[in-house]
């Protein structure tokens, strides 16, 4: 498999995990700016993590071995690989098919082209124009050459990626480019959000998901820490490290969080992130929101914690009819632990909104 290659399927898989990583922040922001968390949405963050991802596979891997590399130089004679082209005789199909051919010119379309969805970026995500994208597009390129220059910060004895004065002005074009080229099809001015009057399926599942995320990658990085100070700090051999502190780390702080979120405030992490709220309840709040603790997201905790091969099946039943109980639209699709504890469920407006639109707000 070619290094181009490789380095395509590195970048789509770190930039699939980064995605699934920012769809609790990317969720939590696009429900509170647009009411709504689309399919374009979504393909922006994915397409936008993996092409981050590029960014990094395609500048600075592969990385050779710390004895298997060619220590290389810097140009810093502006223009001096732009002189390097054949520029032929443009003027015939021959002339353009040496160009086109041209080491040292395709080089230079790679790095413009290589940048140019940087421009779109940011005008698409970012809401700004020529300028930041110029200036960003700078910063990064020069990041990239940085990098490159002192062999990965020092990670080698020197460079085996050559720092090139012209890729910065390359690189700073293609994302000015960029950003020209989108502002024919992206609207910088925000169009007025029309916000929505129900909870949609999407949102409720949404929210369910970015609460597994929430446990899973809260629990993760308090697991790992644990581990990586016992290992390099404390120095415990790797045998002997105790498991019932990681476990407790890995689930207890997550579903202590939830079991917070939900006794005092009444909804989940996940349901915080897409901006919904419960109402009603059956008897008491306190004991309504008990029952929807014990209904959901609690067996759902509880599950990933308890050890033993059964718990694997009877976890993913029950996340199933819980995706499934979410699915018919009484109650605003409020789900199996909202019908058991009587709860019922609405959006919460930001404040710009609630005051624009009191009686919406008061409904």
């Amino acid at each position: 498999m070619s290094d181009q290659v490789m380095n395509a399927v590195i970048a789509t898989a770190l930039g699939s995990v980064v995605a699934v990583v920012l769809l609790l922040p990317v969720a939590a922001v696009e429900y509170r700016r647009d009411g709504r968390l689309g399919p374009r949405d979504l393909v922006v963050l994915l397409s936008g993590a993996v092409y981050g991802l590029a960014l990094w596979t395609y500048t600075l891997l592969p990385m050779p071995a710390s004895d298997d590399y060619r220590c290389v130089g810097r140009q810093t004679v502006p223009f001096d690989t732009i002189r390097g082209i054949d520029w032929g005789d443009l003027g015939s199909r021959a002339g353009l098919s040496a160009l086109a051919h041209d080491v040292a010119f395709q080089q230079v379309a790679l790095n413009v082209l290589l940048f140019v969805p940087l421009g779109w970026f940011v005008r698409r995500i970012a809401r700004r124009g020529v300028v930041v994208a110029t200036l960003l597009g700078f910063s990064v390129s020069l990041l990239i050459e940085t990098t490159q220059a002192t062999g990965v910060w020092h990670l080698y004895d020197c460079a085996y990626r050559l720092f090139d004065v012209d890729d910065l002005m390359i690189n700073t074009l293609g994302a000015t480019l960029g950003s020209l080229v989108s502002a024919i099809f992206i609207r910088r001015r925000r169009p007025e959000v029309v916000w929505p009057t129900s909870i949609t399926l999407g949102r409720r599942w949404v929210g369910m998901v970015c609460d597994g995320l929430f446990v899973l990658l809260l629990g993760s990085t308090l697991s790992i820490a644990w581990r990586a100070v016992q290992l390099y700090v404390v120095e415990v051999p790797f045998e002997d490290l105790p498991t019932t502190p990681e476990r407790l780390l890995q689930w207890g702080v997550p579903g202590l969080v939830e079991v917070a979120a939900v006794l005092l405030g009444g909804r989940t992490v996940g349901e915080w992130v897409v901006s919904v709220r419960t109402t009603g309840g059956r008897g008491p709040v306190p004991v309504a929101r008990g029952l929807k603790l014990v209904t959901g997201v609690g067996p759902f905790v509880a599950l990933l914690a308890i050890p033993g091969a059964w718990t694997g099946p009877v976890l993913a039943l029950f996340v199933v009819v819980s995706l499934a109980a979410a699915i018919p639209r009484a109650g605003g699709h409020r789900g199996l632990a909202h019908a058991v504890a009587g709860l019922d469920l609405e959006i919460v407006l930001p404040r710009a909104v609630r005051e624009r639109e009191p009686f919406r707000s008061a409904s």
